[in-house]
């Protein structure tokens, strides 16, 4: 009988306590908190915003990175072409000729591919 006793009482008082959170506060109280929060909110915001610009900006440099490095690989790419078709060109000539031609788009390959570095030079930010 004493534990149904206690049990109600607990239960009583659990009763209680669970309808007492719902008083309201004061608005002096309320006007703090509401402040509080909005404080709370505008700072979680401002960071929120400068991290959304600071991962922007980085994908971005990233952007501009991949596309240098593209473009560098692109304008290999086209030198090597060229290249391959002068020195097939070569191939009809003789002697000294044949070799002064090959010699002559080796040269323009290494101009290429040194024009090509430059250039990502100048348009990469990781550079």
């Amino acid at each position: 009988m004493y534990r149904n006793t206690l049990g109600i009482a607990l239960a009583l008082c659990g009763a209680l306590l669970i309808g007492g959170c719902n008083n309201a506060k004061s608005p002096s109280t309320t006007a703090k908190d509401v402040n509080a929060a909005e404080q709370k909110a505008e700072e979680k915001s401002a960071k929120a915003e400068e991290r959304a610009g600071e991962k922007l900006a980085s994908a971005e440099h990233d952007e501009q990175h991949v596309a240098s490095v593209q473009e560098e690989n692109v304008a290999k790419t086209d030198a090597e072409g060229q290249r391959s078709i002068a020195l097939a060109k070569c191939e009809s000539l003789s002697g000294d000729r044949q070799q002064a031609c090959k010699d002559q788009a080796n040269a323009a390959y290494d101009m290429a591919v040194a024009q090509a570095k430059r250039d990502r030079a100048s348009t990469d930010p990781k550079r």
